[in-house]
């Protein structure tokens, strides 16, 4: 293995996810040799899209991406029209039972992304190797890493960083099979994209340019601008939906989940009772059960393997704190690389990205799961006052 400054390390990244894409933006950025390996055909293969919140760990994100990135930033926003930087507002939190705004969050320097188009401007410059479903590591007392594959191709690295998301193979190879598997939490979520084809019902949906948040006495509401391709034509513009609830369900996809999440939404107010009931047969939704991985310190085999994003702490999407914890994990294992570049030995480095994300891993998942156990409590349910937000009912 070659370090301290010689050569850069061939770093392999498990997973085209946005915390491996990241990662290797942030290495390429800082000369080092990196490959990436995704599972998936191409970007979009899996026909599953929902919108991204960053927030406290927006800096994190300006000081990673190369120059030519940040300034097409603009390209994966949710809306690339709306002048985020003049915003003052903050983000409305709904009483769902009633429509009354219960109090607000604070929105400056908040951005909205869409996960397929954010993936996509981040592939920019990276070596990705497509359909490498990872299968085995192989590795000797010193030397590289042979990484194998599902299609029996092989692969060599000196470092290898496991980001392949919440049910990672790579935690699962490094904690073993039951202490890697994930846990299902009583919380299970909908999501929709959903496009209503009236300029209308879009308007009225369209309650905040970043999202509207609520919960009610049948669980936590979320509507988010998805896509907004033209902003003088309403029509095209198409909707995150999301319902959060706690129950046991079984997997659902299309017009079963879009009956679910409207059989539950009868009763909450506007407008995420009609962006709901307005949801088309065919929309893109998907009702899964959502699991979590407690962050449990992992034995990186003479410093060769590590994990970062959902693989190191698998958390339920609570205020959007997945995605920002993903990228403290950026930040702080990039700089650690950085510094192995310069001269620092690779184990100290190590060392003290995995202290920290084993100490913050775990406070971070056991806090998602509080915060959704933990939402308001709104009474006076039978009341629902459809214009409270101030919108006249379509």
């Amino acid at each position: 293995m070659v370090e301290n400054g010689e050569q850069p390390l061939r770093v392999a990244i498990i997973g085209a996810g946005m915390t491996g894409l990241l990662i290797g933006q942030g290495l390429r950025k800082n000369g080092y040799n990196v490959t990436v390996y995704e599972k998936e055909a191409y970007i979009g293969e899996r026909v599953r899209e929902w919108t991204m919140l960053i927030h406290w760990a927006l800096p994190t994100l300006q000081k990673t991406l190369p120059d030519d990135i940040l300034n097409d930033m603009r390209s994966a926003y949710t809306d690339p029209f709306y002048a985020y930087d003049k915003e003052k507002e903050a983000l409305p939190f709904y009483n769902g039972n009633t429509g009354e705004i219960a109090f607000q969050v604070p929105a400056i320097g908040m951005r909205r992304v869409s996960r397929t188009r954010f993936r996509r401007l981040c592939t920019r410059g990276l070596d990705i190797r497509w359909s490498k479903a990872f299968k085995d590591l192989q590795m000797g007392e010193n030397g590289p890493v042979t990484i194998i594959f599902e299609d029996g191709d092989r692969a060599e690295a000196d470092f290898v960083i496991g980001a392949d998301g919440t049910r990672s193979k790579v935690r699962r190879w490094l904690v073993g099979e039951e202490e890697g598997k994930v846990s299902a939490s009583e919380h299970a979520i909908t999501n929709g994209i959903v496009s209503y084809n009236d300029a209308e019902k879009a308007r009225f949906v369209r309650t905040h340019p970043i999202c509207a948040l609520g919960s009610s006495s049948s669980g936590a509401l979320f509507i988010a601008v998805q896509n907004v391709e033209d902003p003088e034509k309403p029509e095209t513009w198409s909707f995150h939906v999301c319902r959060i609830f706690k129950s046991k369900t079984e997997a659902l996809e299309g017009d079963e989940a879009i009956a679910q999440m409207k059989n539950m939404s009868k009763d909450v107010c506007e407008p995420f009772r009609s962006s709901i009931e307005w949801t088309p047969s065919g929309s893109q939704c998907f009702t899964t059960q959502m699991n979590y991985w407690i962050t449990t310190p992992w034995d990186n085999r003479g410093s060769r393997v590590t994990l970062a994003g959902d693989a190191a702490h698998a958390m339920l999407p609570a205020r959007g704190q997945g995605m920002n914890h993903a990228l403290e994990d950026v930040d702080k294992l990039v700089a650690q690389l950085v510094r192995v570049k310069e001269g620092m030995p690779l184990q100290e480095a190590l060392k003290t990205y995995e202290d920290e994300i084993f100490e913050r891993g775990p406070r971070a998942v056991l806090t998602s799961l509080e915060d959704l156990d933990n939402l308001p409590k709104f009474e006076d349910p039978g009341s629902i006052r459809h214009q409270s937000h101030g919108l006249a009912k379509v």
